[in-house]
Formats: C-alpha cells, sequence, structure tokens
C-alpha cells in the first residue's frame, strides 16, 4: 500500500484517467431557491464565514484511482443541481447557472500522512469560497502512504438540493458498475421537501448545556490528547475547530432500556435519555431539550453535518425521569411519527417557558450501507468542523464488534478545548457502571460553584428577572450605551434611541469584552436582549486591558488620518476641515470649572492633544502633547476675553497645526438673550462623530465631578489614538478590503450630475469655486413617525430608510438607472479603541440600483444589505480606492452626493451635579457658505424631551446647482418622505412615485 501510494499516478494510469476527465454541461440558467439567495446573501457579508461541511472516508484495499475518479465524474454529470455558480447578473438579479466544468468539482492530492490529510480537508473547510467561481461541492481524494482519503466539501447553499445519501450511493453505483442509479435528481425519489437546510443549531441553542464548560480565554489544555485535537489539528486550526473524541461502549451496558437486540432507535433513545439526564445533572438544569433524528436507519448521518429540525424530533427531558420505562416508549413513539411535535417529558406541574440548554444526540452511518466500493473497506474519518457546531452532540453507531458501540462527542466551539473529552469519558464511565452518577448530594452544586461567575456584566444596572446570563449581558450592554437603566429584556433596541452607530458600539463591546458575536442583520430582526440571547449563545470573556497612555512620541498618521491631510493639503491647509459647534445654556455654567473639566478629558485623550508635524522623510506625524505641557498652550477662553469675538469668525479660524493645539473652545455672551453661549472649535484630524458623544459624557462626568471639589474617577483608561494609528502603520494596507471596493465601484458612473449644471458655471475657463449654502428640511411629527414605522416594520435602520428616501428622490429627478452615494463609516473595527477620542472615520461609497419595478422594500433592503455587508472592509479610505482606480480627483470624482447620519449626538443635554440640579444646553447650527461636495444631505435624528424629530440639512456646491435646482430638490425629497411615512408604502413602486414629484414646479 505504501508503495502504490507513494506516487499520484503510474503510466498506465494516466490515460484512463485522462479518458474520464470531459466537459460538464452548457453554461445556462437555473432555478434559484430563496433558502439559496439567503445562504449567498449571509456569505457575501461574511466571507470568512465557515458555511461548509465536511466528511471524509479511509478507503483500505487498494482502490483503483482511475475508476474512483470516473466515478466521480460521472456523479457530477448526473447530478448536475451541485456544479452550479451564482453571480450577479447584469440587471442586478443574482442567477445560478450551470457550471462549465465538472474537472473543478474534484482535486486530487498527495499527503504524507493520514494527519496531514485532515488538516488538508479543514483547511478547505476554513479557505474563502467565491460562489461565482467555484462550485458549492467539491471531493478531493488524498493519496498518502497510509491509506487513501476521500472527502466531500458541500457549502450549505445546497442544502435543499442534496441528499448525502443519494450523492455517496451515485458515486458508489458508479465505482461498482450499476448504471441505474446514475441520472435524476440530487434529492431523489424519496427526498423530503426540505434536505440539508440551515442547521437547526443556528436559532435554537438558548443556553450552554453545562455553563461552567464554556471557554475562558487561553485554556489550551496542553496535556489533553484526544483524536479530535493535539494529534491531529495544527495550533492555527484548534481555537477554531469544534472537538471531536471518540470512545468504545458495551452494547449490554444499555440493554436494560433499550432490549437484549436493540434496534438503531432503541439504542438512540437509551442513550438520549442517559445523556440528558447526565447533563442536566452536570450543569445543575431543571430541564434540558434534547434532539434525535426520526430515521436514523435510512438518513446519512454524522456529527459534522447539520442537523434537520425537519428530521429531528425534539425532547423536554427533566432531570428527574420518574418512570423511564415509559419514557422510552414515549420517544420511540415520537421517532416513529413524521408529524409528532416537540415531547415535552416533564410533569404537568413544571411545565414553563424558562430558556433551556439544548443538546444533540444522532446515530453514526455506517459507510458500508451508503458507500459500498467493491473491493475496498470504507470506514469513516471522524473529522472536527470549522463549521459553527452547537454545544454539545453525541453520536453513536455500530463498532466492528456487535457487542460494542461507538460513541463519539462534538464539543462547539463556545466551549473550552477540553470540555468534549471530560464529558464524554465521565459519561461512558456512568454508562459502565465505573463512574458514580453526578447526582451525588453535592457534587454538582460543588463544581458549579467554584467557577467564576461569567454572568458579571460591566455595567452597573441591575440584571432583568430571571433573564439567563448571555441575556444579562446584552441587556447590560443596551443600558449602558441608551443611557437607559430602566430597559427590559423585552424592549426593543430603537425604540430606545439605537441607532447603527450605537449598534456598532454594542456589537464591539459583545464581542471584544465578552466573546458574544452578534451581527448587524441579527440586530435588527432581533432589537431586544431576549431576542438576540435566544439567537445567539455564547461565551463570556474578559475584556481586553486597555494599555496606559504614557507616550509623548512622533507617531505616524492613521490610514484616515492620511487621507483627510491629503485634501487638507490640497485646499491649502485652510479653514475646509474645521469642525464648528456652538452650545447655547440655559442654565448657568461656571466657565473656570469647565475648563477644568475639559482639561480633565485633554489629559485622558491623548489624540486631542496631538500636533502634526513634517518629518525628514516628508511624511507627516503626530506628536503626543504631555498632559503636564498642556499650559503652554492657549486653547481655553472666557467670556469676559470674548467681547469682540463672535461664532463665525471663531468658525473661520485657519488652524497652525504644527505649533498649537487643533482645538479651541471660547465662551461668548449672546447679546439678544444674555445667555452663555460656547464655540468648540476642532479640526477633523483629531475628531469624528462618534468621539464626539464619547467627548460629551467624559465632560459631563468631569464637570460634576469638579463642581463637586473632587477630580473625576475613570472606571478604565481607554487606548491612546496613536496606538491605534502604530498598529494600523505596522499592519500596513489590507488588499482584501481595498479588492472589495474596487470590485464595487470598477465601471460605476463617475461625474454624475443630478440635474444639469447651472448655465453660469459651463465656461471651462472659471477657476473652481467651494462656494455654496444649505437648506433645512424639517419633517412634522407624523412623517418622522411613519419613517421609524417602516424601518422597524422591515427589520432595518432609519439611517437604511431615509437614505433610501433621498436615493429615490435622486434618482427620480434625474432619471437616474444608479446612483453612487459616499457616507462616512465609522472605522472602528477594533474593539479595544471603541472608548477613544480621534478620527477614526472613513469615506465610502456604495452604488444603488434602480429597477423600474422596484418597491420601496426593495429598495431600502438593497441600500441595508449594502451598507451592512462593506462593513468590514471600512478600513479604506476613500482616496486609496479612488487612487486604485486611476481616478484623478481634479477630473473625475467618484460621487456628487454624500448622505450621513448625525444621530442623538450629545450637543442637546444636560450636565447633571450631585444635588440633582441641571445645567441644560442645546446646539445651535453653524452658518455654512462652503461645500466641497455637490450635494451633502445631513440626517439629524434627534429627541427633545419625549418626541423624535428627524431633521435634513442640505447642503449644496453653487457651481453645481443654482437655488431653483436646490428648492426643486428640496420640495422631492419631502416629498418622498411624505410617501415613506405613510402606511403600506412598503409595496409602492418607484416609478408610481413620479406623479407624485411632476406636480413641484420645475426650476426657471
Amino acid at each position: 500500500m505504501a508503495e502504490r501510494s507513494a506516487r499520484l499516478l503510474s503510466v498506465e494510469e494516466m490515460p484512463r484517467l485522462d479518458s474520464v476527465v470531459q466537459n460538464g454541461p452548457d453554461h445556462s440558467t437555473m432555478a434559484l431557491t430563496q433558502a439559496e439567495e439567503a445562504l449567498w446573501l449571509r456569505q457575501q457579508q461574511d466571507p470568512d464565514a465557515v458555511l461548509k461541511h465536511v466528511v471524509a472516508f479511509r478507503l483500505d484495499g487498494a482502490p483503483d484511482l482511475p475508476r474512483l475518479v470516473a466515478a466521480l465524474y460521472r456523479a457530477f454529470e448526473a447530478l448536475q443541481e451541485l456544479n452550479v455558480r451564482y453571480r450577479f447578473s447584469p440587471d442586478g438579479e443574482l442567477e445560478k447557472t450551470a457550471g462549465s466544468e465538472v474537472s473543478s468539482c474534484l482535486h486530487i492530492r498527495r499527503v504524507e500522512t493520514t494527519v496531514e490529510a485532515v488538516n488538508t480537508l479543514l483547511a478547505e473547510q476554513g479557505a474563502t469560497w467565491d460562489l461565482e467561481r467555484d462550485a458549492p461541492i467539491r471531493a478531493l481524494v488524498l493519496l498518502s502512504g497510509e491509506a487513501t482519503i476521500l472527502g466531500f466539501m458541500v457549502h450549505r447553499i445546497l442544502g435543499g438540493v442534496i441528499r448525502w445519501r443519494t450523492l455517496l450511493q451515485t458515486v458508489s453505483h458508479s465505482y461498482n458498475g450499476i448504471s441505474s442509479a446514475l441520472g435524476g435528481s440530487a434529492g431523489g425519489e424519496a427526498a423530503p421537501e426540505v434536505a440539508e437546510m440551515e442547521p437547526a443549531v443556528d436559532a435554537e441553542i438558548s443556553a450552554p448545556p453545562v455553563r461552567w464548560l464554556l471557554r475562558t480565554g487561553g485554556n489550551e489544555a496542553p496535556g489533553l490528547i484526544d483524536f479530535a485535537r493535539a494529534p491531529l489539528l495544527e495550533r492555527s486550526l484548534m481555537a477554531r475547530a469544534a472537538g471531536r473524541c471518540g470512545t468504545l461502549i458495551e452494547t449490554a451496558s444499555l440493554s436494560a432500556l433499550a432490549g437484549p437486540q436493540p434496534t438503531p432507535s432503541a439504542l438512540i433513545a437509551a442513550v438520549a435519555l442517559q445523556f440528558g439526564r447526565f447533563l442536566a445533572q452536570l450543569g445543575d438544569s431543571a430541564a434540558l431539550d434534547l434532539s434525535l433524528p426520526r430515521r436514523p436507519a435510512t438518513d446519512m448521518l454524522d456529527l459534522s453535518l447539520p442537523f434537520c429540525a425537519q428530521r429531528f424530533l425534539r425532547i423536554i427531558l427533566p432531570r428527574d425521569v420518574a418512570d423511564t420505562k415509559d419514557a422510552m416508549a414515549r420517544i420511540l413513539a415520537g421517532m416513529a411519527s413524521p408529524d409528532a411535535g416537540a415531547l415535552d417529558l416533564r410533569p404537568q406541574a413544571e411545565r414553563n417557558d424558562a430558556p433551556r440548554p439544548h443538546a444533540y444526540v444522532t446515530w453514526l452511518t455506517d459507510p458500508a450501507l451508503v458507500l459500498p466500493l467493491e473491493g475496498i473497506s470504507v470506514e469513516r474519518l471522524p473529522l472536527p468542523s470549522l463549521a459553527a457546531r452547537p454545544d454539545l452532540a453525541l453520536g453513536l453507531g455500530r463498532a466492528a464488534r456487535e457487542d460494542r458501540l461507538a460513541l463519539e462527542l462534538m464539543a462547539g466551539q463556545a466551549l473550552s478545548p477540553a470540555a468534549g473529552a471530560f464529558v464524554l469519558e465521565r459519561f461512558a464511565g456512568m454508562l459502565a457502571g465505573t463512574a458514580p452518577l453526578l447526582g451525588a448530594p453535592g457534587f454538582g452544586h460543588a463544581v458549579f460553584d467554584s467557577q467564576p461567575d461569567i454572568s458579571a456584566s460591566p455595567a452597573s444596572a441591575p440584571p432583568d428577572e430571571g433573564a439567563n446570563a448571555i441575556e444579562e449581558i446584552i441587556l447590560a450592554e443596551f443600558r449602558q450605551a441608551l443611557s437607559s437603566p430602566t430597559m427590559t429584556a423585552d424592549d426593543d433596541f430603537f425604540d430606545h434611541g439605537g441607532h447603527s452607530l450605537i449598534a456598532t458600539r454594542v456589537i464591539g463591546r459583545l464581542l471584544g469584552s465578552h466573546g458574544i458575536e452578534v451581527n448587524f442583520n441579527d440586530l435588527f430582526r432581533h432589537p431586544t436582549a431576549a431576542g438576540l440571547a435566544q439567537r445567539h449563545g455564547a461565551t463570556a470573556d474578559a475584556g481586553v486591558p486597555a494599555e496606559a497612555d504614557g507616550s509623548a512620541l512622533m507617531a505616524p498618521l492613521s490610514l484616515a488620518q492620511n487621507s483627510l491631510w491629503k485634501i487638507y493639503a490640497a485646499f491649502g491647509f485652510g479653514e475646509i476641515f474645521n469642525l464648528p459647534f456652538a452650545l447655547r445654556f440655559l442654565d448657568r455654567v461656571d466657565e473656570t470649572i469647565f475648563a477644568r473639566a475639559f482639561q480633565d478629558v485633554l489629559e485622558r485623550h491623548s489624540g486631542l492633544r496631538t500636533l502634526f508635524r513634517q518629518q525628514e522623510d516628508g511624511t507627516v506625524g503626530q506628536l503626543i502633547v504631555a498632559p503636564e505641557d498642556l499650559g503652554a498652550y492657549k486653547w481655553f477662553w472666557h467670556s469676559h476675553e470674548s467681547q469682540a469675538g463672535d461664532r463665525n469668525q471663531e468658525a473661520a479660524y485657519r488652524f497652525d497645526l504644527s505649533h498649537e493645539l487643533p482645538l479651541r473652545l471660547r465662551f461668548l455672551i449672546e447679546e439678544e438673550t444674555g445667555q452663555q453661549v460656547l464655540s468648540l472649535l476642532f479640526h477633523h484630524m483629531v475628531l469624528d462623530e462618534w468621539s464626539v458623544n464619547l467627548m460629551m459624557d467624559e465632560l459631563g462626568h468631569a464637570y460634576r465631578q469638579r463642581a463637586a471639589g473632587k477630580a473625576p474617577i475613570w472606571a478604565e483608561q481607554p487606548a491612546p489614538f496613536h496606538e491605534f494609528a502604530r498598529l494600523q502603520h505596522r499592519a500596513g494596507l489590507n488588499q482584501a478590503h481595498l479588492a472589495y471596493w474596487t470590485d464595487m465601484l470598477r465601471d460605476s458612473p463617475r461625474n454624475q450630475q443630478i440635474l444639469p449644471r447651472p448655465a453660469a458655471c459651463d465656461d471651462a475657463s472659471r477657476s473652481p469655486s467651494n462656494a455654496g449654502g444649505w437648506v433645512e428640511l424639517k419633517l412634522e411629527s407624523a412623517v418622522t413617525e411613519g419613517l421609524y414605522a417602516l424601518a422597524k416594520a422591515n427589520g432595518a435602520s432609519l439611517f437604511n430608510v431615509v437614505y433610501a428616501a433621498i436615493a429615490s428622490s435622486l434618482h427620480l429627478l434625474g432619471s437616474l438607472d444608479e446612483l453612487v452615494v459616499g457616507t462616512s463609516a465609522s472605522g472602528r473595527n477594533e474593539p479595544d479603541y471603541f472608548d477613544t477620542i480621534g478620527y477614526f472615520t472613513t469615506v465610502v461609497a456604495h452604488r444603488v440600483g434602480f429597477l423600474p419595478e422596484s418597491t420601496v422594500v426593495e429598495l431600502i433592503d438593497q441600500v441595508k444589505s449594502t451598507i451592512n455587508g462593506s462593513l468590514p472592509n471600512t478600513d479604506i479610505p476613500i482616496d486609496l480606492v479612488e487612487e486604485a482606480l486611476g481616478i484623478v480627483r481634479e477630473q473625475e470624482h467618484l460621487f456628487e452626493v454624500f448622505i450621513q447620519l448625525h444621530a442623538k449626538n450629545k450637543f442637546n443635554g444636560a450636565f447633571t451635579l450631585e444635588d440633582e440640579s441641571r445645567i441644560e444646553f442645546r446646539q445651535v447650527d453653524p452658518e455654512r457658505h462652503e461645500s466641497v461636495l455637490g450635494l451633502q444631505f445631513e440626517v439629524m435624528e434627534e429627541k427633545l424631551g419625549e418626541e423624535r424629530c428627524i431633521r435634513v440639512m442640505m447642503t449644496y456646491r453653487s457651481e453645481h446647482y443654482d437655488p431653483q435646482q436646490v428648492e426643486l430638490i428640496r420640495q422631492t425629497v419631502l416629498k418622498i418622505f411624505h410617501h415613506f411615512a405613510e402606511p403600506g408604502s412598503a409595496g409602492t413602486r418607484l416609478v408610481d412615485l413620479r406623479p407624485a414629484i411632476a406636480a413641484i414646479p420645475a426650476p426657471a
């Protein structure tokens, strides 16, 4: 065997192999299901998600390789639904087409050992899969000196198409020369309506079966050896894999429940009953859910394959089963009934809806039944999995000896690496009578109580009564982010003021501090803490402590800062990136205390006390001013120092960033009212919108403490901004993220003009000008509430809805087939920097397409999917995308329109003092007389008292739009907002909105 496998093919075998390698079916369009569209979209939104399942078999007995390859080719030719590709058509629709070559579905490789084969299979499972280029199914033939390994890799997009038994039997029949099996559907005549669909584990795990088995970070269990981990897997794969271990038990140990000659169903029922009681005692649970296969003898089952709710029976099992014989009978009856619902074995008095752990018990199919190959011994190759698996899944099957059963346990990625082997060893020992029942007095509680409390939350709000550990953590983060301490687990995140930026922060906090992975679409679909906890079982890990900031050395610019600096230099280092804010204080504020409180914020955030200087190599770096040196810089003026000044003069100040701090705070006294007005001027290089809210929160805390005569005490020190810049500089540009944007925008329209340019600006000899102005669009209360209702009803954010309304308005005005829209992204993809003040924001561009029959909700879904799908790539600034596309800014513009959200910024609020008195303030809108962009829409989402309101500030460039055109745009956008806000608007076609704007007078 070793000699035969030392080479891939002999001289005699090569012609035989070549003779069976043929082209596959012609390229043609095929029917597409909603399930396929959903899986395709999920893969696009998260390219690194592992959505492939893999099974493998060890082939002993000198298999005929050309014959095996021929059998695989013929199987893929017969089952043409498997060799497909998915791509966008020119009309923007997802299409499924037949693959052009069967050879792409088969790979043959040489490996040295079975260990290398396992690592090869898992590496293939974890590799990025391009569904436009690669077939969603692949067979791998791995040749080594030990054995031939046959593996199958199947993407979940084929869930409604493939039945594993049909695929394997087709290969078997072809290899064995049984031609009658070829042809037909991958599902076969007896295929159920749904074959391998979305695994039920994604939605149904509500709590870990044994909470103290969760990962706690860094526990590699180096002394543990099992066949799924240390001896086989590379360390790079170990941390990502669901572990798998196995053992053998005597069949007689189950005879008391399963009978002397048990069927597979009886064996599964007996093992499940014992396993459920064991886990309930181990985890101190009153009850737990078990899922069992209804047809273990007919389906292809393996721990690495999905568990489908349509073929699994759900059992609710109490920890203390009074009559095991009766329980066995009821379980077997449920497995035999294809229409039986969940089986609740609890006494009536104990039945409730409290969250329960969930585990799986399944059958391990004998390969001899599904893949019999003439002259070859076929054995299962137990594999761990990189695809997400449930916390605990137990499999059993026949062993080589009839008096023994094979038991295998797969422990999901949320559990400790040692958990699987520990649980299986204890359970097998309990079945054999060599280990005590875990229900012995004190055992369960003693173990559980000795573990750290993973439900502890960093937020100070009390946990919601009855919420589980994950729910408590999510609720605490909701309360903290939304400043809503009375929020309950069933309250809607968006009803309490949540929006996209806050969602980004919460998602990052959950992942970075607790190890709970939530994506944007999950939060929109399940906007309550209870709903998210039900959707995602996850482990709560300790947060990463922020690095102390003791450095005053030069640091490079971040990517976003460097992008901003290029434009700043191109415009002569003028006022283009001044950020002028103003606050009107409705109550008297102590200016001296305010200055000291703001200095506390400066000392806390090194990014604000930064100078920008050119270095010897020509690059610009940022020099951190030490806190003790702040007194050398003038940055604050009391009102008595500002009698000759006004806000407009202050907003037009030109910074010298190499010698002065990038901020100026000046108190003024408003003549008309006598009220204090604070001018806050920042340079954009050190501040973004996320940072504004952080700054105002910390300023309020510092003012409260300073007003009480105390120095502020902070819970923790945020990571310094210049460390982020250094890390990004060392990591370099992410080429995959850059390619995402260039692929999206390569053939997008350039220099789009919504309306014809004013005649006065047609003269090519005129010098470009940034002169412009602004108008305000304030929405009535009914329109505001209608837009919120439309967003909530369709699982979208308010920004998604407003963005879609503005885009559709411009589409109707300009008769555009598509529109390129610029917007801003937080740029904070590292949770460690979510509490850091600095400039992280990047500008990105999206393409929005318009089809004649598109509806309002379809446009909203497109906008939502485009924005959410692009979020992982938003570390790339727009100037680098433009450079990669060959765009020269003086000649071409990637987008004419910019839409951004200012969500509940905290310039409207109050400082609350220790005696609970309040100093109220309100933001004063700045005057604007310049615009770099043709049209910029700034959506102001505000809440004054109990009333929600939306205002839209539209800034325009006078070279591009004259006053009449600006008024036409303003009225059109307002009209479309009204239509979007009407009940039932979701199904309205965009083309049917044209009459609504036709009545608006055209510009003269």
